[in-house]
């Protein structure tokens, strides 16, 4: 009888991390460099070196409408290093309409060399199916909580199928009646087929559930924390980040056939992010895989590269394919319901990170390269979590600390560098409050709205120290509460740095002559993405809500401007809240609205302080 396997309180793939990391420990050598991009047509760049159109055709393919209960048949994969090796496959039923794309195939493997490894295994999905020599298929779910050697394939028909032009949706499970059967000890009548193991149901009597045969995400170069945090963000994409090696040295010559390994990567370089699975079909230069999406965002541009399998490791929920990515191939181009597909010869146009990070208490430095996936929804986070391990790195720990920040950003659609400096403090992580901006400065390069800059690469500089360079507003007074538009406000400013004397700062601001007369608030605060304590002068707690948001750009140009010149942390601001500029007034920028006057210190500022003024008309 074959053998169950528990379906809560198992380990599942985070428990196996540490086998797994082990096992690619073992064989895996030393992280890549940034990739080369040469010049080639937007989107991607080509080598020599990749795979070629080799005047290789497409396998015959074996008909949907043909296939039966109780076909044998042949699948194809890789159980170790490179060498395909094959299984048998027998049809158990047909699931009419019961995956997201269409049919699906209830099938059993079995063989010595299957049997070997406990099973059928995540990494093993995109598995070639044939029937008679012809591509039938690709294994693409496994069944949760039940026996490891049954499966199911997406017919070849649905794969190769025009993709549509955007991602189809999830959809609700979808259950399917099947003559009575026998799986894992149990009789069976109903296959409920979910597109997510997050909507899976539970199993219930005589059903079984199929999920998505699982792709772990295999990481390098990123501490537990980082890790943790991807997994929650890739968790709505079924994607499990593991603990795995970096990438392996093989040769972009490697033979790329039907059940040969292959890597999809997010990631290069010091730290890489790459999921493995298998190669279903060649027609020359175009290839599927996986028989199941990998996120299902539709359009992408993945880098694709072979794989070596270390190893197939047995675990108590799943059995995991355990490999390592090799030489740069190709570029995946469509993630989709019932399948990946792509190119060989052509690269995706990665972008490159360069983090380079100075610890200001002993003066050493280290450099942290990587490249990222060039998608817009990805990029923000990736590059985010790949630049705080590099500090962490970098640091040898997190905590308290002042970083100096300096973001340079290059793009094809940019006549010049985009630079921005800043200087950041926290009492807890400054690794993480050092990246404050990048999620603005990823929008501004992939998602902004006036064109596509082509984004290629990034430096970022960062100085910490152990020290607190922080410091409070504590008060601010002016002469006079009464001001008379056109005119001149002196602004005296008391701020106390940490375990410092107070140091005093004179601002001047001046109001605009077509500015509403009126009652007013004079607003005398840290720059932006301060968290301050609220001191406030003779106005209750309610007026505390005046800072104003970014203005918004209507320009590329202004837009970069934004970013270059925002307010830093360091800036001491006095603005002019409460009236407005009359709708004659032709001005632009904070003339035209709040007025505002900013000062420099070398301290990360903290603190408000509100004063109420009365505005009278223009002086004559």
């Amino acid at each position: 009888m074959a053998r169950r396997r528990p379906r809560a309180g198992s380990p599942g793939l985070a428990g196996l991390a540490r086998s797994v990391a082990l096992a690619a420990a073992v064989v895996v050598g030393a992280g890549a460099g940034v990739l080369a991009a040469p010049s080639a047509p937007p989107g991607c760049v080509s080598s020599g070196a990749m795979p070629r159109a080799d005047g290789r055709r497409g396998a015959a393919l074996y008909p949907q409408s043909e296939i039966r209960t109780g076909m044998i048949g042949v699948g194809k994969t890789v159980l170790l290093g490179t060498r395909i090796t094959e299984f048998q496959v027998r049809v158990l039923g047909i699931l009419r309409n019961g995956g997201p794309a269409g049919d699906l195939v209830l099938f059993r493997a079995s063989g010595a060399a299957i049997r070997s490894v406990g099973g059928l295994a995540a990494g093993m999905s995109g598995s070639p199916i044939y029937f008679g020599g012809r591509l039938a298929g690709a294994f693409s779910y496994s069944l949760e909580g039940s026996d490891p050697m049954v499966g199911l394939f997406t017919p070849v028909a649905d794969m190769m199928r025009d993709l549509p032009p955007s991602a189809a949706g999830a959809g609700a499970p979808r259950t399917t009646a099947i003559p009575p059967m026998e799986v894992g000890g149990a009789v069976v009548r109903r296959v409920t087929v979910a597109a997510s193991r997050s909507r899976a149901p539970r199993p219930a009597p005589g059903t079984l559930v199929a999920v998505p045969a699982a792709t772990p995400l295999f990481v390098s170069g990123l501490g537990a924390r980082e890790q943790a945090e991807l997994a929650e963000y890739l968790a709505p994409m079924d994607i499990v980040p593991m603990a795995g090696g970096s990438s392996i040295d093989l040769p972009a010559s490697l033979p790329l056939e039907p059940g040969g390994a292959i890597a999809v990567a997010l990631m290069r370089g010091d730290v890489g992010q790459y999921a493995v699975g298998t190669l279903t079909y060649r027609d020359r230069d175009r290839i599927l895989a996986f028989g199941h999406p990998f996120a299902n965002i539709g359009p992408a541009r993945y880098l694709l590269t072979n794989a070596l399998i270390l190893q197939v490791v047995r675990g108590m929920e799943r059995n995991i394919k355990v490999g390592a990515a090799g030489a740069s191939v190709g570029i995946i181009s469509e993630d989709r319901p019932a399948a990946i597909a792509g190119m060989l010869g052509s690269l995706p146009r990665m972008f490159g990170v360069r983090v380079h990070v100075t610890d200001g208490e002993t003066g050493v430095s280290r450099q942290f390269t990587f490249q990222v996936v060039p998608d817009k929804e990805l990029v923000p986070k990736l590059v985010t979590i790949g630049a705080q391990s590099a500090i962490e790195r970098a640091l040898n720990r997190s905590g308290a600390g002042t970083a100096d920040v300096q973001m340079t950003l290059h793009a094809r659609g940019l006549d010049r560098a985009i630079v921005r400096d800043n200087r950041f403090y926290s009492g807890t992580d400054i690794a993480a409050r050092a990246l404050t901006e990048m999620p603005d400065a990823m929008r501004l390069l992939f998602d902004n709205d006036f064109a596509d800059l082509q984004p290629t690469d990034m430096d970022m500089d960062v100085r910490v120290t152990n020290e607190q360079e922080t410091a409070v507003i504590t008060s601010a007074d002016v002469a006079e509460h009464t001001i008379a538009a056109g005119s001149t406000i002196h602004v005296h400013v008391s701020v106390r740095p940490f375990r410092g004397e107070v140091s005093t700062r004179d601002v001047d601001l001046t109001v605009p002559s077509t500015f509403v007369p009126g009652p007013a608030v004079l607003v005398v605060r840290a720059g932006r993405a301060a968290a301050p304590p609220t001191t406030t002068v003779g106005v209750g707690a309610a007026a505390a809500g005046l800072t104003p948001p970014p203005e918004t750009a209507h320009t590329l140009l202004e837009a970069v401007s934004t970013f270059e010149h925002q307010e830093q942390q360091t800036d001491l601001v006095v603005e002019l809240v409460g009236g407005r500029s009359a709708a004659t007034d032709t001005a632009a920028g904070p003339e035209a609205g709040r007025p505002v006057a900013t000062a420099t210190t070398p301290w990360v500022l903290a603190g408000r302080v509100q004063i109420p003024v009365l505005v009278t008309g223009e002086p004559h």
